[in-house]
């Protein structure tokens, strides 16, 4: 396991969860038929598999496998090329991408069971974490010098290892977006590994401490302070700055501003100047969804959107009177949201929703791309509330540290790998840590 604010001299070995418990899975079905050397071990004792196909059941609080239960699988085989497939395994928990994808996985995989279901884990070199995840996270097409610097910026955020979200399951690192995306040896490439080996051992350091490198997928414009999304400890990498070659002038903490904001295509790395929505589908991953990154609009009804703020808050609420923005962060997402509404009593109330991720979650069932956004309520019926509520957005995700779309941009424009990195981690630099 890594340890934070630790820096290591040699490559370190991770890992990473794969089914976690609240997947709430109680079925994993493998197909090995492309894995020579597999041994499989329960509770440490090998054991016979006899067909390719392998299927475990959760009975009885452990695992279940042909008239047998064990308390721990290992499953342990060769690098890539060799490797196992698991079926079904969800990619973009609690987001409105969510979905199950197959993913291939090399080396050493755990599973046991715990509150009545599976966890997954997978074991492996760092680096080999690393070429899977910049094809993971970006599709195998970007250009060689994003790949390069996702990779170094993965590695960064890896070995500050500051949140320890899943410490207490026995990983590093899930393998999802609340962490790093990681789908195995899926869509591994010639041009990761290449990117890996060229970057290997490279993280970007800062006053002698490896960057909290986290990043998005479009920042909208303008990056987003760290402070204003997590704990309020500001990092002087982490700043709001225009992702583009000059300033903007513009201050999107003031309503007019942002509105026109959003109404408008300013020519940063993100945006259509630099990479075409139309040709934006081959440089995403495959889970992310074709559509408007840069810019967007999204409609919910007056229902809808209470009974999200019901569910997702347990309040008493019949009827949205007004959204109003009441403070904004430098990129124009939205830190205070003041929710007018009437209760089931007829009386009028309010409540303030405070951070970029709680607005997102409040505002739609499904998540919404981002908080940089501008409310148009729209009434057609001779209710007295609004019908429905129209967002306009900007980018999708909190916008801080690396735009990912933004560095696909830069590298398509000629920028180099230590530009790329530069330009989003302002005062930190690249060093190698380990050969």
């Amino acid at each position: 396991m890594l340890k934070p604010d630790y820096i290591p001299d040699t490559e370190p070995t991770i890992r990473v969860g794969i089914i976690l418990p609240e997947d709430k899975q109680e079925t994993i079905i493998i197909d090995s038929t492309n894995s020579k050397n597999i041994k499989v071990l329960f509770d440490r004792n090998k054991v016979e598999i006899k067909h390719k196909l392998i299927v475990f059941e959760v009975k009885n609080n452990k695992v279940f496998y042909n008239g047998m239960y064990t308390e721990l699988v290992e499953i342990y085989q060769d690098s890539e090329p060799d490797f196992i497939t698991i079926k079904s395994v969800v990619a973009g928990r609690g987001f409105h991408w969510v979905k199950h994808i197959e993913v291939k996985l090399s080396f050493k995989i755990e599973i046991r069971v715990e509150e009545n279901g599976f966890i997954m884990i997978n074991e492996m070199p760092m680096e080999q974490y690393l070429a899977c995840v910049a094809t993971s996270e970006m599709s195998a097409e970007c250009p060689v010098s994003y790949i390069e610097a996702q990779t170094i910026v993965a590695r960064s955020w890896m070995l500050a290892n500051i949140e320890q979200k899943h410490v207490h399951l026995g990983f590093d690192v899930c393998n999802d977006d609340c962490c790093q995306r990681f789908q195995g040896v899926n869509h591994l490439s010639e041009y990761s590994k290449k990117a890996t080996e060229n970057t290997r051992g490279q993280v970007l350091l800062h006053q002698g401490k490896i960057v909290d490198a986290r990043y998005s997928k479009s920042c909208g414009g303008i990056m987003e302070k760290f402070e204003n999304l997590w704990e309020n400890k500001p990092k002087a990498y982490m700043q709001n700055k225009s992702d583009a070659p000059e300033a903007f002038d513009i201050d999107l903490t003031q309503e007019s501003q942002m509105n026109k904001w959003v109404h408008s295509s300013p020519k940063s790395f993100c945006s259509p100047y630099y990479i075409k929505e139309d040709d934006l589908h081959k440089y995403l991953g495959n889970v992310d969804e074709v559509g408007s990154y840069f810019r967007w609009k999204i409609q919910t009804t007056q229902e809808e959107l209470v009974d999200n703020i019901r569910d997702k808050l347990n309040l008493d609420i019949n009827f949205v009177n007004s959204l109003t923005p009441t403070k904004r962060a430098g990129s124009g997402r939205i830190l205070e949201l003041l929710i007018e509404y009437i209760d089931s009593k007829g009386l009028e109330n309010s409540i303030t929703i405070f951070k970029d991720y709680e607005v997102r979650r409040i505002l739609h069932k499904m998540f919404l791309y981002s908080s940089a956004l501008v409310i148009e309520s729209v009434s057609i019926s001779n209710s007295p509330f609004p019908d429905r509520f129209i967002f306009y957005g900007a980018g999708w995700g909190h916008g801080a540290g690396m735009c990912q779309i933004g560095g696909i941009g830069m590298a398509l424009a000629g920028y180099s790998t230590t530009s790329i990195v530069e330009h989003y981690y302002p005062s930190a630099h690249i060093k190698q840590i380990y050969k």
